[in-house]
């Protein structure tokens, strides 16, 4: 129990870290640190920690009439990911709380990838992208939220 406390108030920490950061680069990584008995073995397990990013959605114009008809996010695993479960997730946020538009589960690494979602003529909505980290050993779980973004498809 206290190592899950200690993990999560270190997740807690890592997030609130990366609230702040451009739209450019990721909006949220999340570093799943792994607790360590000894402060040799800690740089060690730091570095085999897995890590997911998400950045800020945006819309594109796909359709061959040029009009804006995708809402788009991005994300990517970072450092060693090798047997980790992750979910990353699009979602918009209606007067029911945030809906997922788009997603996808897979095992280990992943370079960049993109969720889009074909939202022309649904309306004005703020969306955000969303992922979570699950694996190790001991077992860890992180999770990170990118930057909100409000668009009209």
């Amino acid at each position: 129990m206290k190592t899950s406390l200690t993990v999560a108030t270190a997740v807690g920490a890592a997030l609130l870290m990366g609230a702040g950061t451009a739209a450019a680069r990721p909006a949220a990584p999340i570093a799943v640190p792994a607790a360590a008995s000894s402060a040799a073995a800690a740089p060690q397990a730091a570095a085999a920690g897995c890590y997911l990013e998400v950045y800020t959605p945006w819309k594109e114009n796909m359709a061959p009439s040029g009009r804006s008809d995708h809402a788009r996010g991005k994300y990517r695993t970072a450092n060693n990911c090798s047997g980790w479960y992750n979910t990353a997730l699009l979602q918009y946020h209606r007067w029911d709380g945030w809906n997922r538009i788009a997603g996808t589960e897979w095992v280990g690494n992943r370079s960049m990838s993109h969720l889009q979602w074909k939202c022309q003529g649904k309306g004005t909505f703020t969306y955000r992208t969303k992922g979570s980290v699950r694996g190790g050993s001991p077992a860890r779980v992180g999770w990170a939220t990118s930057q909100e973004r409000r668009f009209t498809c």
